[in-house]
Protein backbone atom coordinates (compact mmCIF):
# COMPACT_ATOMS: atom_id res chain seq x y z
CA UNK A 1 0.00 0.00 0.00
CA UNK A 2 2.82 2.22 1.12
CA UNK A 3 4.78 1.62 -2.61
CA UNK A 4 1.13 2.49 -4.47
CA UNK A 5 0.56 5.55 -2.58
CA UNK A 6 4.50 6.93 -3.17
CA UNK A 7 3.68 5.67 -6.69
CA UNK A 8 0.95 7.78 -7.17
CA UNK A 9 2.60 10.87 -5.82
CA UNK A 10 5.99 10.48 -7.81
CA UNK A 11 3.50 10.19 -11.16
CA UNK A 12 1.27 13.74 -10.17
CA UNK A 13 4.78 15.65 -9.90
CA UNK A 14 6.09 14.03 -12.91
CA UNK A 15 3.31 14.65 -15.02
CA UNK A 16 2.83 18.71 -14.19
CA UNK A 17 4.51 19.53 -17.32
CA UNK A 18 1.46 20.50 -19.88
CA UNK A 19 -1.19 22.73 -19.96
CA UNK A 20 -2.41 25.83 -17.66
CA UNK A 21 -5.02 25.47 -14.17
CA UNK A 22 -7.94 24.43 -14.67
CA UNK A 23 -9.89 25.58 -11.37
CA UNK A 24 -11.59 28.59 -12.97
CA UNK A 25 -14.66 30.48 -11.65
CA UNK A 26 -17.98 29.57 -12.82
CA UNK A 27 -17.21 25.73 -13.22
CA UNK A 28 -18.67 23.05 -11.44
CA UNK A 29 -16.97 20.04 -8.70
CA UNK A 30 -18.24 16.64 -9.38
CA UNK A 31 -17.25 13.36 -7.33
CA UNK A 32 -18.30 11.13 -5.15
CA UNK A 33 -18.22 6.93 -4.48
CA UNK A 34 -20.74 4.42 -4.18
CA UNK A 35 -20.19 0.39 -3.32
CA UNK A 36 -22.44 -2.62 -2.80
CA UNK A 37 -21.66 -5.71 -1.18
CA UNK A 38 -23.95 -9.16 -1.18
CA UNK A 39 -23.27 -12.16 0.47
CA UNK A 40 -25.05 -15.42 0.83
CA UNK A 41 -23.49 -18.28 2.33
CA UNK A 42 -24.76 -21.89 0.89
CA UNK A 43 -28.19 -22.31 3.03
CA UNK A 44 -27.85 -19.76 4.56
CA UNK A 45 -29.74 -16.10 4.19
CA UNK A 46 -28.40 -13.46 2.55
CA UNK A 47 -27.31 -10.30 3.95
CA UNK A 48 -26.66 -6.99 2.12
CA UNK A 49 -24.50 -3.87 2.50
CA UNK A 50 -24.49 -0.07 0.11
CA UNK A 51 -23.05 2.58 0.65
CA UNK A 52 -23.03 5.86 -1.53
CA UNK A 53 -21.77 9.80 -1.18
CA UNK A 54 -22.05 12.63 -3.63
CA UNK A 55 -19.91 16.03 -3.49
CA UNK A 56 -21.13 18.50 -5.47
CA UNK A 57 -19.66 22.30 -5.20
CA UNK A 58 -19.16 25.48 -7.29
CA UNK A 59 -15.68 26.89 -8.61
CA UNK A 60 -17.29 30.57 -6.32
CA UNK A 61 -13.68 32.15 -7.41
CA UNK A 62 -10.20 30.71 -9.38
CA UNK A 63 -9.06 28.41 -6.77
CA UNK A 64 -12.13 28.36 -4.45
CA UNK A 65 -15.11 26.09 -4.19
CA UNK A 66 -17.96 25.35 -2.03
CA UNK A 67 -20.58 23.09 -2.22
CA UNK A 68 -22.77 20.11 -0.61
CA UNK A 69 -21.96 16.81 0.49
CA UNK A 70 -24.85 13.58 1.03
CA UNK A 71 -24.58 10.14 1.55
CA UNK A 72 -26.78 7.59 2.48
CA UNK A 73 -26.41 3.71 3.39
CA UNK A 74 -27.95 0.64 4.29
CA UNK A 75 -27.32 -3.01 5.81
CA UNK A 76 -29.88 -6.04 6.14
CA UNK A 77 -28.98 -8.84 7.88
CA UNK A 78 -31.12 -12.34 9.58
CA UNK A 79 -31.40 -10.04 12.27
CA UNK A 80 -30.13 -6.88 11.20
CA UNK A 81 -31.16 -3.38 9.75
CA UNK A 82 -29.36 -0.29 9.70
CA UNK A 83 -30.37 2.94 7.75
CA UNK A 84 -27.91 6.40 7.72
CA UNK A 85 -28.11 9.41 6.45
CA UNK A 86 -25.57 12.64 5.78
CA UNK A 87 -25.87 15.84 4.73
CA UNK A 88 -23.31 19.03 5.03
CA UNK A 89 -21.34 21.50 3.46
CA UNK A 90 -17.81 21.92 2.11
CA UNK A 91 -15.44 25.37 1.48
CA UNK A 92 -11.99 23.57 -0.75
CA UNK A 93 -9.13 26.10 -1.36
CA UNK A 94 -6.43 25.08 -3.93
CA UNK A 95 -2.88 26.76 -3.84
CA UNK A 96 -0.93 26.23 -7.56
CA UNK A 97 2.47 24.63 -6.91
CA UNK A 98 3.37 23.62 -10.28
CA UNK A 99 1.35 23.64 -14.06
CA UNK A 100 -1.80 21.72 -13.21
CA UNK A 101 -0.29 20.41 -9.42
CA UNK A 102 -2.03 21.69 -6.67
CA UNK A 103 -2.13 21.79 -3.11
CA UNK A 104 -5.73 21.86 -1.16
CA UNK A 105 -7.04 21.63 1.56
CA UNK A 106 -10.85 21.28 2.71
CA UNK A 107 -13.04 21.96 5.63
CA UNK A 108 -16.32 19.61 5.81
CA UNK A 109 -19.07 20.45 8.07
CA UNK A 110 -21.38 17.33 8.25
CA UNK A 111 -25.22 15.94 10.43
CA UNK A 112 -25.32 12.52 9.98
CA UNK A 113 -28.49 10.08 11.53
CA UNK A 114 -28.42 6.09 11.67
CA UNK A 115 -31.44 4.31 12.79
CA UNK A 116 -30.43 0.35 13.19
CA UNK A 117 -32.36 -2.60 14.83
CA UNK A 118 -31.32 -5.87 15.93
CA UNK A 119 -33.48 -9.00 16.29
CA UNK A 120 -37.66 -8.53 16.69
CA UNK A 121 -37.79 -5.14 18.31
CA UNK A 122 -41.29 -5.05 19.57
CA UNK A 123 -43.08 -5.26 22.65
CA UNK A 124 -43.41 -8.88 23.51
CA UNK A 125 -40.15 -10.05 22.18
CA UNK A 126 -36.59 -9.54 22.52
CA UNK A 127 -35.19 -6.77 20.32
CA UNK A 128 -32.99 -3.35 20.64
CA UNK A 129 -32.90 -0.41 18.60
CA UNK A 130 -30.63 2.02 18.26
CA UNK A 131 -30.69 6.26 16.88
CA UNK A 132 -27.90 8.33 16.33
CA UNK A 133 -28.40 12.14 15.64
CA UNK A 134 -24.39 14.09 15.13
CA UNK A 135 -22.53 16.42 13.34
CA UNK A 136 -18.81 16.73 13.03
CA UNK A 137 -16.10 19.13 12.09
CA UNK A 138 -13.26 18.10 10.04
CA UNK A 139 -10.23 20.05 7.72
CA UNK A 140 -9.37 17.51 4.42
CA UNK A 141 -5.34 18.40 3.18
CA UNK A 142 -4.38 16.84 -0.63
CA UNK A 143 -2.85 17.10 -3.84
CA UNK A 144 -4.88 17.37 -6.93
CA UNK A 145 -3.15 16.93 -10.19
CA UNK A 146 -5.11 18.04 -13.71
CA UNK A 147 -4.94 14.88 -15.85
CA UNK A 148 -7.29 16.62 -18.50
CA UNK A 149 -9.56 19.52 -18.86
CA UNK A 150 -12.18 17.87 -17.08
CA UNK A 151 -10.82 15.58 -14.54
CA UNK A 152 -8.25 16.15 -11.14
CA UNK A 153 -6.30 12.82 -9.80
CA UNK A 154 -6.02 13.18 -6.25
CA UNK A 155 -3.82 12.33 -2.95
CA UNK A 156 -6.26 12.97 -0.02
CA UNK A 157 -5.87 12.22 3.90
CA UNK A 158 -9.31 12.32 5.45
CA UNK A 159 -9.87 13.90 8.66
CA UNK A 160 -6.48 15.58 9.53
CA UNK A 161 -7.98 17.32 12.42
CA UNK A 162 -11.98 16.72 13.32
CA UNK A 163 -13.89 17.44 16.41
CA UNK A 164 -17.41 15.55 16.83
CA UNK A 165 -20.43 15.34 18.60
CA UNK A 166 -23.48 12.74 18.95
CA UNK A 167 -26.27 11.22 20.92
CA UNK A 168 -27.42 8.30 20.70
CA UNK A 169 -30.22 6.50 22.13
CA UNK A 170 -30.59 2.77 22.97
CA UNK A 171 -33.72 0.99 23.24
CA UNK A 172 -34.19 -2.43 24.64
CA UNK A 173 -37.77 -4.86 24.30
CA UNK A 174 -37.75 -8.23 26.48
CA UNK A 175 -40.03 -11.26 25.96
CA UNK A 176 -43.19 -11.93 27.35
CA UNK A 177 -42.80 -8.01 28.80
CA UNK A 178 -44.91 -5.04 27.75
CA UNK A 179 -41.75 -2.37 29.20
CA UNK A 180 -39.22 -0.42 26.74
CA UNK A 181 -36.21 0.26 28.59
CA UNK A 182 -33.75 3.52 26.52
CA UNK A 183 -30.75 4.59 27.45
CA UNK A 184 -29.80 8.40 26.00
CA UNK A 185 -25.57 8.32 25.67
CA UNK A 186 -23.69 11.87 24.81
CA UNK A 187 -20.65 11.68 22.88
CA UNK A 188 -17.61 14.19 22.06
CA UNK A 189 -14.20 13.66 20.06
CA UNK A 190 -11.84 15.52 18.93
CA UNK A 191 -8.62 14.10 17.24
CA UNK A 192 -5.24 14.82 14.80
CA UNK A 193 -4.15 12.15 12.86
CA UNK A 194 -0.33 12.73 13.03
CA UNK A 195 1.90 10.07 13.41
CA UNK A 196 4.56 7.50 12.12
CA UNK A 197 2.26 5.70 9.67
CA UNK A 198 0.67 8.88 8.50
CA UNK A 199 1.54 7.57 5.10
CA UNK A 200 -1.10 4.97 5.63
CA UNK A 201 -4.05 7.73 5.80
CA UNK A 202 -4.40 8.59 2.14
CA UNK A 203 -6.08 7.60 -0.49
CA UNK A 204 -6.61 7.95 -4.36
CA UNK A 205 -9.69 9.78 -6.00
CA UNK A 206 -11.22 11.91 -9.16
CA UNK A 207 -13.13 14.42 -9.59
CA UNK A 208 -14.38 15.83 -12.35
CA UNK A 209 -14.59 19.65 -13.67
CA UNK A 210 -17.87 20.75 -15.06
CA UNK A 211 -18.76 23.51 -17.29
CA UNK A 212 -16.07 25.90 -19.46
Amino acid sequence: MKTKILLAFAILVCAAITSSAQVNEGRYLLGGNSGFYKNQPSGESTSEVFNTNIQFGKVIKDNTVAGIILSFGYSNGVQYKMNQFGAGVFYRKYKPLAKDLYFFGEGDALYNYSKSTQNNFQIGSSGTRNTFNGGSLSFIPGISYSICKRMQMELVMPNLVSLSYGVSKNETTNTGTSSVSSQKINSFSAGVTLNSNLVYSFGIGFKFLLGK
